[in-house]
């Protein structure tokens, strides 16, 4: 019988308590391994630099000494673009999640939410590449994006392909399942993926799923 791979993480809080609890909670699950700590985003940086293994994702805060936790997204998401961030924080405004999303962010939970909701966006961020929770999806959607932000250009851009699979990537479907819905080779679904991220400057699902909400490609209700 072939054991699952467990996903690395890695936790970035400058409480221990903190990344203590997180620790306990990801590794009961069985499904995780916690590999790497850190107390800020400097430290981050520091240990990502002299380690050869990188892991899946990091669970990050925002409000950090030395290096806050906007900068270190910046930063790992420039540096090492396979390693899936998730937010982790006090902070929990419109702007704040709306500033994660675009500079790189697979998702946002709140330090109040119930620890199965973060079990939930940790296994939705493992399996689709984004979390988004339908009331934070709602509330984005009605925000303003300004002018200078990167990527957010219309629809008039992309073809009904590349329409058709935005539609489809904003569920909570695999690539795999996207590609069998679309009727095309994984391949080609690749292609449209990389030109998608390409024409409209953003790189993953929960940024697209953004964009798709605030330029009317879905609709919520």
């Amino acid at each position: 019988m072939k054991i699952a791979k467990k996903l690395t993480v890695g936790l970035v809080d400058d409480h221990a308590i903190t990344r203590k609890g997180l620790k306990a909670l990801l590794e009961m699950t069985n499904q995780y391994n916690v590999i790497l700590e850190a107390s800020t985003g400097k430290e981050l940086v520091h240990l990502l630099q002299i380690t050869s293994q990188h892991p899946d994702m990091i669970i990050l805060d925002v409000s950090m000494p030395e290096l806050d936790g906007y900068q270190t997204l910046t930063t790992v998401n420039s540096t090492y673009p396979l390693i899936k961030i998730l937010i982790f924080s006090f902070y929990h405004t419109d702007d704040v999640i709306l500033n994660v999303l675009s500079k790189g962010a697979c998702g946002y939970v709140s330090k109040n939410t119930d620890p199965e909701i973060l079990l939930e966006a940790v296994q939705s961020v493992s399996q689709y590449g984004f979390y988004l929770n339908d009331q934070q999806k709602r509330k984005l959607g009605q925000q303003k994006l300004k002018k200078s932000r990167t990527g957010f250009h219309g629809k008039q851009v992309l073809t009904e392909k590349e329409i058709q699979f935005i539609r489809f990537a904003t569920s909570n479907l695999t690539y795999k399942e996207i590609a069998i819905a679309m009727n095309v080779p994984p391949k080609t679904l690749e292609n449209y993926r990389d030109s998608v991220f390409q024409k409209l400057g953003i790189n993953n699902r929960a940024a697209l799923t953004l964009y798709a909400i605030q330029n009317g490609i879905v609709q919520l209700f």
